[in-house]
Order: C-alpha cells, then structure tokens, then sequence
C-alpha cells in the first residue's frame, strides 16, 4: 500500500469510529476553581497559583490529592507529618520559585517529627542564603507514595486549537522520552482510551516482567477531569500534574505534584 493510501485508510478508519461521550461529574464545583483563578489573576497578574490555591482547585474537580497541606512553620510541619503518619514528603511551597527539585526544596522518606523540622529548617536556610525568603510561602507535607506507575497529565495553549490536553510516562520518562499523546480539549472517553493507550510506555501500565499494572480506568478519569477542568476554567493557561502515581487496578491514581499557571 502506498503512503497516501495508507493515510487514507486511516482517515477513513478515525471517520467511522465510535463518537464517544462526553463525561459529567456530578461532584466538581467548578465556580469554587474559578474564583481561585480569577482571585489570584487580579492579585497577581499571570502567575503561578500557590501550593494551597493548587490544592483548592485540583480538589474542585474531584482530581485525587494525597492527604496534607501547607505549612508555615517547623513545629507545625512536624505536627502534620505524624498526624499523616511516617514516612512522609515535604516541598517547598512557593508561588515564584517553580523547579523545586532543581532548587533543592524537595525532601522526601522523612521518618520522624525532628526530620521534618530539619528538613523544614534547612530549606528555609536555603532561601534564605538566595535572598528569596520572601518568596517562600512554608512548606507542602504529603504521605510518601513510592509504588505504581509514574504517569504525567498536562495542558497547554494552542494559538489556534485552544487548550491541549498531554498524557504520557511520567517523572524524567517526559523529558527523556518525550512520550506523550495530545488531544484537543473537550475529550471524550473514547479519547482518554485512545490517549492511554497510544504511547508507547503502555505497556507498563499493563505490567511489565512482573511488574504490576496500574489503574487504568482511574487514569482515563483523570484526564476526563483535567479536560472538563480546563473548559470549565478558562482563567487556566497551563497545567502539568507530574508525576502523578498510577497504582495498581482498583486502587485509583494520586498527584504527587501539581502546578497551575493563570494568563489572561
């Protein structure tokens, strides 16, 4: 078969598929995301949402955040942490500062009240020396999740198309690999099939040389969630939830880090 009857043929395959649905939820609350958004956009212009804005919204549309929350102080992280229970991550929350890893604002596998305060401590000495204390709005503590699959859900802004929703391995695989499916926003739940399983990393998330596969109709709700959260929420220019850990069947996906940008 030539290339352009090839193309053809797949044209015409994509023509006659099902048309899919577009999926409601019953228990997002979407004008709750919005006034976060628009909040932030007045106070601050186009910005970064902070560590708790992200939290509020992602929460508003039903998308799965590990229990936790933002922490102004050492004494105050420790008591979250043992309330969470051990071990447990803690970040640099900061609406300015995006690259926490790079900054080195991420420490992770704390096992106890004086690691979390040290660990708080020794971050705020870190932007402190960047003359950037101002900056630092306390730290994220979340329980470490260190099993399933690393996954990434995105969106950008197409000039022409309007908001892209991105999908593909998570973690450094993004990068690397650059593994990673677009759709146009709205997508239906034939497209959040078709995405999962169009990169080539799928076959990890089925399981791989006796690793365990991941939850796969919890992945294709999170993409279905993100998308209704950016048609819902136009304030939204960017969103990159990564890594987010797919677990294993049954068992759900949970955003590990989040970050949301609101333009014009």
């Amino acid at each position: 078969m030539s290339p352009v009857l090839g193309q053809l043929a797949r044209y015409s395959e994509w023509r006659n598929r099902p048309e899919g649905i577009l999926v409601d939820f019953d228990d997002i609350r979407p004008q709750d995301a919005r006034a976060i958004c628009e909040n932030a956009r007045r106070e601050y212009g186009a910005t970064w949402l902070s560590g708790e804005e992200t939290r509020k919204a992602l929460t508003a549309f039903g998308l799965p955040v590990p229990a936790g929350g933002i922490c102004t102080s050492a004494d105050e992280a420790a008591k979250l942490a043992a309330e969470i229970g051990f071990p447990v991550a803690l970040k640099l929350a900061s609406r300015t500062i995006v690259h926490k890893t790079e900054f080195g604002g991420v420490r992770l596998n704390l096992g106890s009240e004086s690691a979390v305060r040290q660990a708080f401590l020794d971050i705020q000495r870190r932007v402190a020396n960047e003359q950037r204390l101002t900056e630092m709005e306390g730290v994220l503590i979340e329980p470490m999740i260190s099993e399933g699959v690393e996954v990434m859900v995105g969106m950008t802004l197409d000039p022409l198309f309007g908001p892209l929703i991105g999908f593909g391995l998570g973690g450094i695989h993004v990068e690397i690999l650059k593994d990673v499916c677009f759709r146009v926003a709205p997508i239906t739940n034939l497209d959040a099939t078709e995405m999962v399983r169009s990169i080539r990393g799928y076959r990890l998330l089925e399981g791989y040389r006796g690793s365990p596969a991941a939850d796969i109709p919890a992945i294709e709700a999170l993409l279905l969630r993100v998308a209704r959260m950016v048609e819902e929420v136009p304030e939204i220019s960017e969103l990159d939830l990564n890594p987010v850990m797919a677990l294993p069947p049954g068992r759900g996906c949970q955003i590990i880090d989040a970050r949301i940008r609101v333009g014009p």
